[in-house]
């Protein structure tokens, strides 16, 4: 895809212009004296006669390209609002070595018209018109034209928001500006220094305009707390194994016990399967795990089998005498990870002190399988469960992806952070307008001086070209800005997370729950204990005929769930922390 004939992100960053290949470090030659004018096209016509006072062009990193002038329209009509539009093109020119050379400072539109109608001065408002070129853009020629990491969990979803504020967003993680160049390509230029493309040397700035323009310390941000939190949804299964045997059979085997007891009269009630699954459930449990083992009572006929036989009919198949089964029950619970992200320039911090920005970052991952989950019927754990330190199968729901992309992104953009706030130095100067031809804002420029018989230099990334033009006085000159990074450090840590922190609740698994039998009806039989679980019943061959005020059980079985502590089901969190140290480039400067 192009743009004004520049393909995007095409150029190469901290190097060639959009017009041109990468220079050589080339040395100005300051000249003594130039002869110079404007050459302005407006729509493609030349109206440079009609320029008048002064014209005056900034560029700088990040921003929309300015320029104002004058045009004396003299007689005639005027209708301001038809120049509103218009393009335009200024042209530097200048004589040398008898011929005319010409260049382009500015191309653009005329945003606002103000028309004098005492002097018939009409005064332009001209602008590169970034933000527009920008917001035109459809979302994926911003990806391709910006870079950089973005998240919806950062910065709000994009669907119908500004294209330029996305942009920014993209850039907020990158030291890098987004501007335009002077063709008018759209072109992402890096902060870092490089080699220098121009340099300045002594003699040429001129006097009395070499400055220096420090940061505040208030405003170099030097440590950036991140508390970011991650919300997650757990499953929970929870398995409880039980066991039930009647007194009979402890020991042995089904037969033997049903032919020591059945084969003396000693019958008794027993529950069936129906019971303990209504016990079950009635207890919270969701189901019996497909593992169940039904040890039934042996059906008719089987008193053959016994020494001595007995007759024995058996009309229900589900009556137990031996049962392990193992019960579940499901539930959901939210974990919450906080993290904390410190990201930290320590050489800085050592000269002054910390400078603290803070931030918070929360996201939380939500899901429909949450509410089928503990809606299923189940007779196992789920596919993709995993069995924890409880003995618990649980399925985080987690979006690791973007939890990462997430952090990430906010961690370059506290990089960017400090480190913007260490180049927040500026070093003014300013150099005739026909010294400076070549320079733009994606070059690195070294300028050197003499003040009160002191060397002086300086090598860093152009900030601001202002170019200020008086056309009566004859005036031309450019005010050149670096920013001067000044900082140290020798270790940048990688922005690698910290590990995911543990985040299983204290606690043991369940142990197995044997469950008693109380048989009553006979005068051997205990007082009845309503609140015992397990099985309840009575002898069938029982001592009711000679002791009728016996006691006679109620049939039942039951069971109660162990208590889930708090931190098992309400939400639970946790704490992890990291540390990243930055290093700050150091620009050479020597004032």
């Amino acid at each position: 895809m192009e743009l004004n004939g520049s393909e995007l992100n095409a150029v190469e960053l901290n190097g060639a212009s959009a017009g041109g290949s990468v220079p050589e470090t080339i040395t100005i030659e300051p000249v003594v004296s130039v002869i110079w004018s404007v050459r302005l096209l407006l729509n493609g016509a030349d109206v440079s006669d009609l320029l008048t006072g002064q014209v005056r062009i900034e560029r700088e990193e990040g921003a929309r390209a300015l320029a104002d002038f004058s045009l004396l329209l003299g007689e005639g009509p005027v209708n301001p609002g038809s120049y509103i539009g218009q393009s335009v093109e200024l042209y530097y020119r200048d004589l040398r070595d008898g011929e005319w050379t010409e260049t382009l400072r500015f191309r653009g539109q005329v945003i606002r018209p103000d028309f004098d109608l005492q002097t018939t001065v009409l005064a332009c408002e001209c602008s590169d018109r970034l933000q527009e070129v920008v917001e035109a853009l459809e979302v994926a020629a911003v990806d391709v034209l910006v870079g950089g990491l973005w998240s919806a969990d950062v910065f709000e979803p994009v669907e119908g928001r500004s294209r330029w504020d996305y942009a920014l967003e993209r850039m907020s993680g990158q030291a890098a500006t987004l501007q335009r160049s002077v063709e008018g390509a759209l072109q992402v230029t890096p902060w870092a220094a490089g080699a220098a493309a121009f340099i300045i040397p002594p003699g040429s700035v001129l006097d009395g305009t070499l400055g220096w323009m420090p940061v505040e310390l208030n405003d170099r941000i030097n440590v950036v707390e991140i508390a970011a939190d991650y919300r997650f949804i757990r499953l929970r299964e929870r398995h409880q194994d039980f066991l039930w045997e009647h007194p009979a059979v402890e020991g042995l085997t089904i037969i033997d016990g049903f032919c020591l007891t059945w084969g003396r009269e000693d019958n008794t009630e027993t529950p069936d399967i129906n019971m303990v699954e209504d016990a079950s459930s009635g207890a919270g449990y969701q189901a019996i795990l497909g593992t169940a083992n039904w040890e039934r009572v042996p059906p008719t006929d089987s008193g053959a089998l016994c020494d001595p036989p007995f007759g024995w009919t058996n009309h229900y198949p589900d009556l137990l005498l031996r049962a392990t089964w193992t019960s579940a029950m499901r539930w959901s619970q939210r974990v919450t990870e906080q993290y904390t992200l410190r990201v930290e320039a320590l050489s800085s911090v050592a000269q002054a002190g910390e400078v603290i920005s803070r931030d918070r970052l929360a996201m939380e991952t939500e899901s429909d399988r949450e509410a089928e989950f503990e809606s299923a019927e189940f007779t196992e754990h789920e596919a993709d469960a995993i069995e924890d330190a409880l003995g618990d199968w649980v399925v985080d729901l987690r979006e690791d992806s973007r939890r990462v992309e997430a952090f990430t992104c906010r961690l370059q953009m506290a990089h960017v952070e400090i480190l913007g706030a260490h180049r927040g130095n500026r070093l003014p100067f300013q150099l005739p307008t026909s010294d400076t031809l070549g320079f733009r804002l994606e070059h690195t420029l070294q300028v050197q001086d003499e003040i009160l018989g002191r060397a002086v230099q300086c090598r860093a990334k152009v900030f601001n070209l202002t170019d200020e033009w008086d056309l009566d006085s004859g005036s031309a000159l450019t005010t050149i800005q670096l920013a001067v990074s000044q900082g140290g450090g020798a270790v940048t840590d990688p922005l690698t997370l910290p590990a995911i922190p543990a985040s299983t609740p204290a606690g043991d698994p369940p142990s197995l729950i044997i469950l008693p039998t109380q048989l009553g009806a006979r005068n051997s039989s205990p007082l009845y204990d309503d609140v015992l679980d397990g099985f309840a019943g009575n002898y069938t061959v029982n001592d009711l005929d000679i002791n009728p005020s016996l006691e006679e059980f109620p049939r039942r079985f039951d069971l109660t769930a162990p208590e889930i502590p708090e931190d098992h089901r309400d939400e639970y969190a946790v704490t992890q922390a990291k540390t990243y140290q930055l290093a700050i480039p150091n620009d050479l400067l020597e004032l």
